[in-house]
């Protein structure tokens, strides 16, 4: 008989642990999935204490429930169970234990213990232990960085509420820039009709045509004076117009730049995983991931994000230190490309999308240099089958 098949369902496993167990491992969206198929008895307005709760109390007694329960566990932590299943001794479990917890791998780890056929009374209890405290420690750190992240959120919402004015100015700079081209035509319109009578006039012999010739001259050329003055002061309008423009879009870079800031201050104050450092359950499945292009002092966050979920983090800075030789370097060692292309050229960005080409790489162009949007890529990167598709431009979400 296979380990699989030795492996402990939850309600082979004493009641006293199941609180833990659910309450760690599984996800409340899940747990309201689970108890839906199982059809537990639970009022349309349950909240989220009751669904456990109900869970926990039943799934001890509850085949169906327990089934469910062992099979959503086992789909969602296939890596940490494998590793475990190993081990054969309870030393053996005690040091993999020890090294998922050391690296922040707690709930597949903890499934993992629990369900393993081996009997290790006293290790699954000393487990326990530190997951209940551990409970304890999120619940205080997740209180003060609430209230960091409602802060944060509050300044990055006015600071977004201000890009968009710039940018409504901006467009109507632009608008008021179509008309000055509209009438640059039409001066050179007056030009060529003044060079026209001016031709008619020298050919004409008679003196009553030579005189209206000379009196249409004389008001197109009024009119061309009228038209150059306006010229004049619109083109002055023009260059103010300009030198605000780019103060302004200065100003638009170093406010994006501030809320990229704002953002990746939110994630580095967070003790517990939040969505915009933690993209909850995901393996990378030892994906290299090479980020190019991006801010210097975000690289060793983006780092610490794909270390986490099994993954590999390469990058290059698009051109500023790092030279050509290196980008085709770390692109041969690379499973999937990230190029945000806020900071970086629209040239480089073309390069590196040929060399991906001609590399067959996928390649995945970012809206945004923003931890979260590289959140959302990593996602994306995560979910494709291995092995990614040869050169495909990856959507983020």
């Amino acid at each position: 008989m296979s380990v699989q098949v030795m492996r402990r369902r939850i309600d082979e496993i004493p009641g006293k642990w199941h609180c833990s167990i659910v309450g760690t491992c599984l996800p409340l969206a899940d747990l309201r999935k689970i108890a839906l198929k199982a059809r537990l008895d639970l009022p349309q307005s349950a909240d989220d204490y009751h669904i456990h709760g109900a869970v926990v109390h039943t799934c001890g007694s509850s085949r169906v429930l327990s089934r469910l329960l062992t099979k959503a566990l086992d789909k969602r932590f296939p890596a940490q169970i494998a590793r475990f299943a190993r081990a054969q001794t309870e030393a053996e479990l005690a040091e993999l234990w020890a090294a998922h917890v050391k690296a922040g791998d707690v709930p597949g780890a903890y499934w993992a213990l629990m369900s393993h056929p081996a009997d290790c009374t006293h290790l699954r209890q000393h487990a326990y232990g530190e997951v209940h405290m551990l409970s304890h420690l999120s619940g205080a750190s997740q209180r003060v960085d609430m209230r960091r992240q409602a802060d944060l959120e509050r300044q990055l919402a006015e600071r977004t509420a201000e890009v968009e004015a710039l940018t409504a100015e901006r467009t109507r700079w632009r608008a008021t820039e179509a008309t000055l081209r509209h009438d640059l035509a039409g001066l050179d319109l007056h030009r060529r009709r003044s060079e026209e009578l001016e031709q008619r006039l020298a050919d004409l012999e008679s003196g009553a045509a030579m005189a209206e010739a000379r009196q249409a001259l004389r008001d197109e050329k009024a009119a061309g004076d009228r038209l150059r003055l306006r010229v004049e002061r619109l083109t002055e309008q023009l260059d103010r117009l300009r030198l605000e423009i780019a103060e302004l879009t200065e100003q638009n870079a170093r406010l994006v730049t501030r809320a990229a800031d704002l953002e990746l201050t939110l994630c580095e104050t967070a003790g517990c995983p939040t969505p915009a450092n933690d993209p909850g359950p995901l393996d990378l499945d030892r994906r290299r991931i090479l980020y190019v292009g991006g801010m210097s002092r975000t690289v060793a966050h983006l780092k610490a994000i794909v270390d986490r979920h099994n993954g590999e983090f390469l990058h290059h800075d698009g051109g500023l230190e790092d030279g050509s030789e290196r980008l085709d370097g770390v692109l041969s060692q690379a499973d999937a490309v990230l190029c945000p292309v806020t900071c970086i050229s629209h040239d480089a960005v073309d390069r590196i999308k040929r060399s991906c080409r001609r590399s067959c790489k996928a390649f995945m162009p970012l809206p945004s240099h923003s931890v979260s949007t590289f959140v959302r890529a990593l996602r994306v990167v995560g979910r494709a089958q291995p092995p990614l598709p040869q050169y495909e431009v990856l959507a983020a979400e």
